[in-house]
């Protein structure tokens, strides 16, 4: 069977009430309890290989692709608003994978401090050695570091560069899953035409929707919410 779902739309969450297990603890994430499930299946953008997977989960939502994919597997669509299911993934998951991107794709702190020191500083080997510094110099060299990995330049209070470097961080990772998606989405339409069953979160009344539609208004974000428009009204 394949359960195909927006991301944040309780896809894992629903394979695990298929399963008998535990399913329907509030704001936990299942993401990490289903073991086995391929990371090609997600979107299916590349060819994947052939699985005796009893149970496959993907955010693909268009049964053509699916079909083509998996010929001869039934298909259950999990039917939710992508605005509301995307802001869940990004408040669960997205924005600490952006993060942990973003630090991993960073130069490194002794790149920096060697291209910018001064001429008097002392020349060292190892980023360890920077903690060692002078306070004065440790705290000049990590001013200008934030400026160079946020592309920031004013001059602000150590609070307020650090609440600007989280909102900036939260709308630069809201664009990039909402931009992504809104791309994938239209490449791939969503299509339930001809689905063995489909799972309407928004009207059902079953136990699975209810729950997702408490799960889902649990997470707001202006940001999010503010990007998604924008985003939507540069593309009309």
């Amino acid at each position: 069977m394949i359960i195909a779902s927006y991301p944040g739309a309780g896809g894992n969450r629903y394979l695990q009430r298929l399963l008998g297990n535990e399913w329907s603890t509030p704001t936990r994430s299942y993401d990490l309890t289903n073991i086995g499930q391929e990371y090609e299946h997600k979107y299916l953008l590349r060819d994947v290989l052939p699985t005796t997977s009893q149970y496959i989960l993907t955010h693909c939502m268009n049964i053509q692709k699916i079909q083509y994919t998996f010929p001869g597997h039934p298909i259950v669509f999990i039917k939710s608003e992508l605005q509301v299911s995307l802001q869940r993934e990004w408040v669960l998951h997205g924005h600490q994978r952006f993060m942990d991107k973003k630090i991993k794709n960073t130069a490194s702190r002794l790149e920096h401090y060697i291209a910018f020191k001064a001429p008097a500083w002392p020349m060292i080997d190892t980023e360890d050695q920077i903690d060692q510094l002078p306070a004065p110099i440790r705290q000049e060299v990590q001013i200008d570091y934030d400026k160079v990995i946020n592309n920031t330049v004013n001059e602000l209070p150590d609070i307020l560069t650090h609440l600007t470097r989280n909102t900036i961080d939260k709308i630069n990772s809201a664009y990039e899953i909402i931009n992504w998606h809104l791309n994938y989405y239209e490449r791939f339409p969503v299509d339930f035409f001809g689905a063995e069953q489909v799972i309407n979160i928004d009207i059902d009344n079953d136990d699975f929707s209810s729950l997702m539609t408490k799960e889902l208004n649990l997470y707001q974000s202006e940001i999010f919410n503010q990007v998604w428009q924008a985003i939507n009204e540069q593309q009309r």
